[in-house]
């Protein structure tokens, strides 16, 4: 598994991965996202998908050590999503929490992508 970094102390850890020979951009993600981070966060989204302008990718995020969010963090977020969600090929939320769930849920709804939760990597098709 090749693997590409581009945040390594920030909050969420996000790198490229090949999965099965599809590029996936992995967020992991620690204790609580504030609104700052996820604008940080989201702007390295940006730079690694305009890297690669045309392309569609597997976004996976590990919500496992996740603890929470700020409401500002969910929505820059979901408004990411909306932006680019042409180069969104699937989204699999990893969790066991139903906060997390629910509010993926909404970004689901807010930008029409579907985004798939399970409970473990391993379970990733």
């Amino acid at each position: 598994m090749r693997k590409e970094m581009y945040m390594d102390t920030e909050n969420p850890r996000i790198e490229w991965q090949t999965k099965s020979g599809k590029s996936c951009l992995k967020f992991t993600f620690q204790d609580k996202l504030t609104e700052d981070m996820a604008g940080a966060a989201i702007k390295k989204w940006q730079e690694a998908f305009q890297s690669k302008p045309g392309e569609k990718f597997i976004l996976v995020w590990d919500c496992l050590k996740m603890a929470g969010y700020d409401n500002g963090s969910r929505t820059q977020w979901q408004i990411a999503l909306k932006e680019m969600k042409d180069q969104i090929d699937t989204v699999w939320l990893i969790t066991k929490s139903n906060v997390i769930r629910m509010g993926a849920s909404v970004m689901s709804l807010f930008s029409s992508l579907e985004i798939k939760t399970v409970t473990s990597e391993s379970e990733i098709t």
